[in-house]
């Protein structure tokens, strides 16, 4: 099949285009290598829709790059990557956005000098591009359009609790502000998939607590698959009811909060205690 007839289906099929027994995203054997060092190795995972799947491991493990694999910031050396029956490996990575995968970065990358209301009308110019006249002049389909993107844009920062922020410039905003911004930036793309990479890293626990409880009604209503990276184990054992936790590249085990908290490869590699010890 051509390429470019597979991402045009892919990118007008609806959210149950596909068939119901099929995951939303199935990882096949994923590997990658960094000037000889195996970053991930053989690498499965089966994700439903709306199901969500926390990524713990130690630094190093391989999480980050996972997250970049699935998102296409890079290719992988083998395996494949199949999104609602698609292969993300041949798809350029500034199409997979539009197929529905979106995603945060540990380290922010807003655009600090835009206004926190900008930044989500940014992602939201993806899936509605303005013609040349009507952005200069405001006229035509897209000028018509313009306040209803505005109206969206504000529902997704009042969704995450900033929307008296809309208008400051979001490298003004605090450091926890700035993560609900590009959370609401990627949702903006309206994912089927949100991929998180360490959504409360630098954050203090309270500040964790209520991004966490914003992020569990998001999925509520939307009911969109996330997968989340993140080292702070209270946060990835409250929110996630499965965990696949790597290790040298290599996924050591997977299972409920509760199977992974009390297991031996785990208790060992991860959280730094002897096999015979079990987790308080």
């Amino acid at each position: 099949m051509a390429l470019g007839r597979s991402y045009r289906e892919a990118k007008g099929e609806t959210a149950g285009g596909a068939a119901s027994e099929e995951p939303l995203l199935r990882v096949e054997g994923l590997s990658k290598r960094f000037q000889g060092v195996l970053a991930l190795r053989d690498y499965r995972l089966s994700l439903r829709a709306g199901e969500i799947l926390g990524v713990i491991g130690p630094n190093g493990a391989g999480k980050t790059t996972l997250i970049n694999l699935l998102s296409g910031f890079l290719k992988p050396d083998a395996g494949r990557i199949l999104f609602r029956g698609w292969d993300l490996t041949r798809i350029p990575t500034h199409r997979i956005p539009a197929l529905g995968i979106a995603r945060t970065f540990q380290n922010l990358r807003l655009f600090p000098s835009l206004t926190a209301l900008e930044n989500v009308l940014v992602a939201m110019t993806v899936q509605h591009p303005p013609g040349v006249l009507s952005t200069l002049f405001g006229f035509g389909p897209w000028g018509r359009r313009w306040q209803a993107l505005r109206d969206q844009g504000m529902a997704l920062l009042e969704q995450m609790g900033i929307a008296h922020l809309a208008e400051r410039p979001a490298g003004a905003l605090s450091y926890g502000d700035q993560r609900r911004v590009e959370i609401a930036r990627a949702l903006a793309l309206q994912p089927q998939l949100l991929l998180l990479d360490e959504p409360t890293a630098g954050l203090h626990p309270e500040e964790s607590e209520a991004l966490i409880e914003q992020l569990a009604r998001l999925h509520r209503e939307r009911r969109i698959a996330i997968l989340l990276v993140a080292h702070d184990m209270p946060v990835v054992m409250r929110f996630c009811p499965r965990l696949h936790v790597l290790n040298s590249g290599a996924l050591l085990a997977e299972g409920t909060p509760e199977e992974i908290r009390n297991h031996p490869l785990v208790l060992e590699a991860f959280l730094g205690r002897p096999r015979g010890s079990r987790a308080a």
